[in-house]
């Protein structure tokens, strides 16, 4: 049985660029340069998802406006969504229904049809939001009360 020889200075530290010595597996030089890699991995990561957080909250409260002046379900020209600032490219939950691929922000599913008209509709299996969400948009747009 042979054993594979590795050699300790083919390897480097993914921070500074020391040699590694010691397990096969170390990827870190010391505790410093494992400390900032993993704090820069969550500084991105936080970044990421306060961003879509943002654009989500965005979608939903155009939705939202456009759902209270028009019932239960709408057909919207997509270049108009587009104009009040929606994005069509950040969604909470996707599936096909019939032919159309419905799209989901919260508790309202979208699709697009012909002619580049959006159907909006409350979706009646993701009635609720969550309330961590809920808790965000009452935070970010307070509820008068009369």
């Amino acid at each position: 049985m042979c054993k594979k020889s590795t050699n300790n200075l083919d390897r480097n530290c993914l921070i500074c660029e020391k040699s590694i010595f010691g397990r096969a597996d170390k990827v870190f030089c010391g505790i410093q340069c494992k400390n900032k890699y993993h704090s820069e991995v969550r500084r991105t990561t936080k970044s990421i998802s306060s961003e879509t957080f943002k654009i989500l909250n965005r979608n939903w409260t155009i939705i939202t406006n456009l759902m209270t002046d028009q019932g239960e379900k709408i057909i919207v020209k997509k270049l108009t969504l587009q104009r009040l600032g929606f994005d069509f490219s950040t969604i909470t939950n996707i599936h096909q229904k019939n032919m159309f691929i419905n799209f989901g922000i919260y508790n309202y599913t979208y699709y697009i049809g012909k002619n580049d008209n959006v159907i909006i509709f409350k979706d009646k299996e993701h009635s609720e939001i969550s309330p961590f969400i809920f808790k965000r948009l009452l935070q970010q747009f307070p509820i008068q009360s009369h």
